[in-house]
Order: C-alpha cells, then sequence, then structure tokens
C-alpha cells in the first residue's frame, strides 16, 4: 500500500504490482484532505451554499481546490511545515488541521487494507509521506492492531528510502523518495517504442 502524501494525497492499494483501488476518484479531488483540496466532501454541503448565497456554482472549483484542505481549515498554510510549527505553539485551528488530516489518512488506510485483505508493507512517499515523521507516527499508531510497529529513532531519521518499522513489526513500513519525474519519462519511452 502506497501513501502518496504532498500538496496532493491519496493512497492506493497495490497486489502484485498493480494498483487496483485509490482513494482519488473523478479528479484528484476526492479521497484524503491536502493543502489546498478538501478531499472528500459530503456532495450537500455545496449545494446548501449555494442555497444560501454564500458560495456561487464558478466559485466551487476554487473553493475545493484552492482554498480548502489544511489551508482552509487552518486559516494558516497549506504547508504541513508550518502547520505542525503551529500546533507546537498552541494554535488550535492548526491543531484542527492536522488531526483532521491524519484522521483521513487512517481512514484511507483502513479503506485499503479492506480492500487488500491485509497488508504487507506501507510506503509513504512525496513531500509530507517522506519528510513528516509527525505525520508518519500519528498516522501509524492506530494500526499496531495489524502488527504494525515503527521504530521511533528510525521514523525521526531525515533520509528517504528506507524501512522504518520495528524488528518486531509483521508490516514494513518504507520512506520512498518520490520520483514522479522518471517514472513519466518511463512510460513516454514505452509509448515511443510501441
Amino acid at each position: 500500500m502506497t501513501c502518496n502524501l504532498g500538496n496532493g494525497c491519496s493512497v492506493a492499494a497495490i497486489r502484485d504490482g498493480h494498483s487496483i483501488d485509490t482513494t482519488m476518484g473523478f479528479t484528484p479531488l476526492e479521497g484524503l484532505m491536502m493543502g489546498t483540496r478538501s478531499g472528500s466532501i459530503d456532495p450537500g454541503i455545496l449545494t446548501y451554499l449555494m442555497r444560501q448565497g454564500r458560495l456561487r456554482s464558478e466559485e466551487i472549483d476554487d473553493v475545493l481546490n484552492k482554498e480548502s484542505g489544511l489551508l482552509g481549515i487552518s486559516g494558516i498554510s497549506r504547508d504541513m511545515r508550518e502547520i505542525l510549527a503551529f500546533v507546537k505553539q498552541g494554535h488550535s485551528r492548526a491543531k484542527l488541521a492536522f488531526d483532521i488530516y491524519v484522521h483521513r489518512l487512517q481512514a484511507g488506510i483502513a479503506a485499503m487494507v479492506a480492500v487488500l485483505g491485509g497488508i504487507d508493507a506501507l510506503i509513504f512517499s512525496g513531500g509530507v509521506g517522506e519528510n513528516s515523521a509527525d505525520v508518519r507516527d500519528a498516522a501509524c499508531q492506530p494500526l499496531a492492531f495489524l502488527g504494525l510497529n515503527l521504530d521511533d529513532a528510525a521514523n525521526s531519521q531525515h533520509t528517504s528510502d528506507r524501512d522504518i518499522a520495528a524488528p518486531d513489526s509483521t508490516v514494513r513500513v518504507l520512506i520512498i523518495r518520490a520520483q514522479e519525474e522518471w517514472a513519466i519519462a518511463k512510460e513516454c519511452w514505452h509509448v515511443m517504442r510501441s
């Protein structure tokens, strides 16, 4: 299972090297809460806001994609580093943004565990996934019932491409550096050769 956490976020269930499910839908807006994207919401919220005269239909896309998520809830920033700095200062909206972000991530992971019927490895990637020990720790804590245990010292190191699971963990927890440009180039090469 992969957790690609950056300004955009998604969790994917991977079986035999192929994605069989993801938290994203028709657009990247569905699924997890992100830097400026809301993630999944009740569609009734939109019609309510329109009926109340608080949101015009042409504003919906901007609000959901550019003014929601960490930025919208915290009122401060879309950057997880800044959110965490404000959490440490006792900023209640930053704490709420972090808590919702982690809750939605945990729910996404749980959904993919159900799809897979278990989990062998949990991979964190992307800017937040690779660099935020706090997010990884908070996301993994309630997964101990799956046999997943983090090594706190390994989790706090600042290097990618490593296993941060405790030796007794039955689930491997990996940090893998995102190489999106390389993946795109590789696919283009395959298309050109076809």
